[in-house]
């Protein structure tokens, strides 16, 4: 999987005291790793937040960045089926796996194995 999914870091507005053990991290933005304009990542991801409130799983705002580059998307509180079913459903290469601290990245075509990327605990960026 693409090195720069490796260099990733995230921000939440969300304690860390009530931050779940096991979530996914799922976004809409640049369907198969294309640029698309803000406009349609915007429309992307509302479609994504409606698929997630409408299964009623838990979740929060998260974005990852890397570099000079960010995509806003959720912390969705699901199964791994489920997860895996969404980044498909929105054109995702991968998503995030994040459990006791550790982040796996996860292939959504099921193709290659998943990667271990590092602990959450240092990949979370300062929210300023």
């Amino acid at each position: 999987m693409k090195e720069e999914y490796h260099k990733t870091l995230f921000t939440i507005d969300l304690e860390r005291t009530s931050f779940p053990n096991h979530l996914f991290i799922i976004t809409a933005h640049n369907p198969f790793g294309e640029i698309v304009p803000d406009e349609k990542n915007d429309k992307n991801n509302t479609l994504l937040l409606e698929a997630i409130q409408a299964s009623k799983w838990n979740h929060f705002p998260v974005t990852s960045q890397c570099e000079d580059h960010a995509e806003a998307g959720f912390g969705v509180k699901c199964s791994r089926v489920e997860a895996i079913t969404l980044g498909k459903q929105f054109r995702q290469n991968a998503i995030y796996e994040i459990c006791d601290d550790q982040v796996v990245l996860v292939d959504c075509q099921e193709i290659e194995a998943d990667e271990m990327v590092g602990k959450w605990s240092e990949l979370l960026a300062p929210t300023s």
